[in-house]
């Protein structure tokens, strides 16, 4: 939630921009988190809980990350406005070119990811080890 002069709400953590702003990034790109890790160079966990704002992160990683999807750190961390759409916006959202828009079933593939499932199943997630992660 923002405040009216486009402030973070203080209850909206930059946490959880981070969070929103790669999740919404892999889907915009289409990656998958194993390959959103592999083009940062970090691991699919790091990519993990940053995408359920599970722990701190390092600035290195996040401007990994940042250079994988194709942005800024700063627009990783920048906070998700809501605001109401007008009729004059969707006139000329309809008009620009389509790239800054994503397909709905990619944002809803990589919030599936995000929250541990694949096609309504959960992930079955291993160690490096090759066996069943610990739950904490």
């Amino acid at each position: 939630m923002s405040t009216a002069a486009g402030a973070p709400a203080p209850e909206e953590s930059v946490l959880d921009a981070l969070r929103v702003n790669v999740i919404v990034g892999r889907a915009r790109t289409g990656l998958s988190q194993s390959e959103l890790a592999e083009r940062a160079n970090v691991s699919r966990q790091t990519v993990s809980r940053i995408e359920r704002a599970a722990t701190d992160v390092g600035i290195e990683a996040v401007e990994r990350i940042a250079r994988a999807l194709g942005t800024t750190v700063g627009a990783l961390v920048a906070p998700v406005g809501t605001h109401i759409v007008d009729d004059d916006e969707l006139a000329r959202r309809a008009v620009e070119p389509r790239d800054d828009y994503i397909q709905a079933r990619a944002v809803l593939r990589a919030i599936d990811e995000a929250a541990g499932l694949v096609d309504g199943r959960d992930l079955k997630r291993f160690s490096r080890a090759g066996r069943p992660t610990l739950s904490r």
